[in-house]
């Protein structure tokens, strides 16, 4: 079955630590999670990124990661919207991901990277970008899709990417 894809896009933290005298972690491939943001459309057909998430749910999960959604279902109408979007993360899936956003001629291009495939979204850049140029790796985590619903108010900078 062929999978589509979705990134979430948001700064990247991880943070960790360890101790002989821990106890064994938590069971981390099934953790109930709910994003809210705002759907940006990617270039490529049935692409998509989730901009300025929230989460709710845990602890267990970095507050600022990357997940890929399992699919894109529920989505396409929501563009210029926010939405919440309720599911399971499976926090031991990480993958290197890549994230490149570029400034070339007042145009700003921002492209998410992860298990070979990317999602390309224009206008996205929300700050003060002059000449601006990043490439950072990020750690992406697998995201179940559960359910899908609209949340109230609309995403100015969503709008313009579409």
């Amino acid at each position: 079955m062929h999978m589509k894809f979705v990134e979430i896009l948001a700064a990247v933290a991880i943070v960790g630590s360890c101790s002989a005298a821990a106890a064994a972690p938590p069971d981390m491939d099934d953790v109930p999670l709910i994003l809210s943001g705002c759907v940006i459309a990617g270039e490529a057909k049935d692409s998509f990124l989730l901009t300025n998430v929230v989460i709710d749910g845990t602890t267990q999960a970095p507050p600022h990661a990357f997940y890929r959604f399992n699919t894109t279902n529920g989505l396409k109408g929501y563009v210029g919207r926010r939405v919440e979007v309720k599911g399971k993360a499976d926090l031991d899936d990480v993958d290197k991901g890549k994230v490149r956003v570029r400034n070339e001629e007042g145009k700003v291009t921002t492209e998410v990277t992860s298990e070979r495939r990317t999602v390309k979204a224009n206008d996205l850049w929300f700050a003060s970008a002059g000449a601006m140029k990043m490439d950072a790796e990020v750690a992406t985590y697998k995201f179940t899709v559960e359910s899908v619903k609209p949340l109230q108010g609309n995403c100015a900078s969503a709008a313009a990417a579409q």
